[in-house]
């Protein structure tokens, strides 16, 4: 018997779910278990194999995949939680991040959003600008090379970034993706004082024109990578340990997947990786149902999703855009805010607030509980009236109104 296994690490919940391909179908929910999420992954594969009547060891040498998706690299974006990372730009060029083409104020926002022109603000930047620094060189848009790599200038910039204790380091440099020698040979003299520092190139990670975009990719996918790769080969050495024999797969934005082991050196790629699946998978049921146009919705713990099914194929995009920031990466356009079922709710003294952080408590036990004194989403919603969500978000003595607005409570004080 041969199994291929289905892993979905949300901001709450860890969802697995094993198929024989004989039509049997186990599937598992256990917490999910921040910040060692493996551990989440290994007690719904221990379930799975309870389910099956067979030892892990058993189930995981049978397995011919696994397919992994994680909400790891999304949710670190959303929430802030981020490695602290540097840039190395061709000099003249690092304020490309801080200019941001003249289109940071209105960077995913809705059309009634950018008509409110008082309203708009530009993002806190990436990372803060004593972090960016530049190196002599220069590539011309035919990737000839103009002026040779300051290879000493390197060093220095790469000890003063190390000096200030960043955990990678972002290289993006100008018409790289037309001839990235000088991208490769500054990730080669950082190894050689750091082996062990997470680099990432744009002319990798991000090979199209357009400046601003590429750097804004680089620099995402180098605040991700390291927490991805502290996550993935644990677990896979894990796996291996206990006798996997298949690769472990993780799901990428566009609907695809790449091996575990070289998912953080794209981890950007992975940022819609829970997104993309349930698209495919509910194109997948929508296709056994007969329907060929088709809304999918997913709630998870921290966020809510949403995406088309347009004749029988997913909605496509060249990139997305995260916090205002644009990433170059082919993806499923899935629409996303930061109201899932575990989003913690409170209230300042005027108006009810809600935001994209996980409760400590998974939404199921939460509406069966008192009420907590920060409440989930979940728990106002399930709720019989909403001044019990209020009494237990509100410490400032004010009288409370309720009122619905849409699929969310608003309140604010008399």
């Amino acid at each position: 018997m041969s199994y291929a296994l289905g892993i979905d690490v949300g901001g709450t919940f860890t969802d697995a779910v094993a198929s024989d391909g004989c039509g049997r179908i186990v599937s598992a929910k256990t917490p999910t278990t921040p910040p060692h999420r493996e551990i989440g992954v290994m007690r719904a594969i221990e379930d799975i194999a309870d389910g099956l009547g067979i030892e892990v060891g058993e189930l995981l040498t049978q397995t011919d995949y696994i397919a992994h998706g994680t909400t790891a690299s999304i949710n670190a974006l959303v929430q802030g939680q981020v490695a602290e990372v540097g840039l190395i730009a061709t000099k003249g060029h690092r304020d490309a991040i801080y200019i941001m083409n003249a289109e940071g104020r209105t960077l995913g926002r809705s059309a009634h959003e950018i008509q409110d022109t008082l309203r708009q603000r530009k993002p806190a930047p990436l990372i803060p600008k004593y972090r960016a620094l530049e190196v002599t060189e220069r590539i011309d848009h035919a990737g000839k090379v103009l002026v040779p790599l300051d290879e000493d200038e390197v060093r220095r910039v790469a000890r003063s970034l190390l000096d200030q204790g960043v955990e990678a380091i972002a290289v993006c440099l100008l018409w790289s993706f037309k001839n990235g020698a000088h991208e490769q040979r500054v990730r080669e003299l950082i190894h050689e004082i750091d082996p062990d520092v997470y680099v990432t190139l744009s002319s990798e990670v991000s090979p199209r024109i357009r400046e601003f975009a590429r750097t804004s990719t680089t620099i995402m996918n180098a605040q991700v990578g390291p927490r991805l790769r502290t996550y993935l080969l644990p677990l896979q050495r894990q796996l291996e340990e206990r006798g996997l024999k298949g690769p472990l797969l993780v799901m990428q934005s566009e609907g695809g997947t790449i091996t575990a082991d070289r998912a953080p050196e794209h981890a950007i790629t992975t940022v819609g990786s829970v997104l993309s699946g349930g698209v495919i998978g509910g194109m997948r049921l929508a296709e056994q149902l007969g329907h060929r146009n088709v809304i999918t919705t997913d709630v998870g713990g921290t966020t809510f999703l949403a995406g088309l099914i347009v004749d029988g194929e997913p909605v496509m995009a060249p990139g997305s855009v995260v916090n205002q920031f644009p990433i170059n990466a082919a993806t499923i356009r899935v629409h996303t805010i930061g109201s899932g079922g575990g989003a913690l709710a409170w209230a300042t003294c005027g108006w009810a607030r809600r935001a994209p952080r996980p409760s400590p408590v998974p939404p199921a036990t939460a509406t069966a509980a008192p009420a907590p004194r920060t409440p989930t989403r979940t728990w106002c919603s399930a709720s019989s009236v909403p001044a019990g969500c209020w009494a237990a978000a509100s410490r400032c003595g004010s009288t409370w109104h309720g009122r619905r607005s849409g699929s969310t409570w608003a309140s604010r004080s008399a």
